[in-house]
């Protein structure tokens, strides 16, 4: 009995250690040229969040979003929007008029938000250098974006986990 539990825990430690990678993707950005994630590894983190037109939640993170993509170089902030073809003038015309700083990418067909199990934005990832998934968060509270700050900080070495 002892040594099931002891392989349990093992086995349990085991899936903490290992993330799990984003899968690679090739979306349209803003001008309608394709941006793929291997072309974003290795920079430094990466946080990747899924939005639509229609999300107030979704807008209402966006500026804390921003405002980490300013203070933080090596930190992409990647936006994909899972609006449908038909609503993503809006969306552009919504992004255009904020001059916000990070990558706009759209998921019309939602390919990547269903590999993800995105259903309803905003869903948050958060990536190693490497693409491998080390935070997710589905929705948006306020205060949220200091625990984004938190997991940025501990991929750019500036932040230890007990911090």
């Amino acid at each position: 009995m002892k040594y099931i539990l002891l392989v349990l825990i093992l086995l349990q430690m085991c899936s903490f250690a290992f993330a799990d990678a984003m899968p690679d993707f090739r979306l349209p950005d803003m001008a309608g040229k394709n941006v793929n994630l291997s072309d974003l590894l290795g920079k430094g983190p990466i946080l990747v969040d899924f939005w639509a037109d229609y999300c107030k939640p979704c807008k209402d993170a966006m500026p804390h979003l921003n405002t980490l993509a300013e203070k933080y170089d090596s930190l992409t902030v990647v936006m994909i929007s899972i609006d449908a073809p038909k609503n993503q003038g809006k969306a552009k015309t919504y992004l255009k008029g904020k001059g916000y700083k990070f990558l706009n990418l759209f998921d019309s067909e939602k390919t990547l938000a269903k590999k993800l199990n995105v259903s309803n934005p905003p869903h948050t990832f958060i990536l190693n250098p490497l693409g491998e998934v080390v935070y997710s968060h589905v929705g948006y509270e306020p205060g949220v974006e200091v625990l984004y700050e938190h997991h940025i900080r501990i991929l750019l070495g500036l932040e230890t986990e007990a911090e």
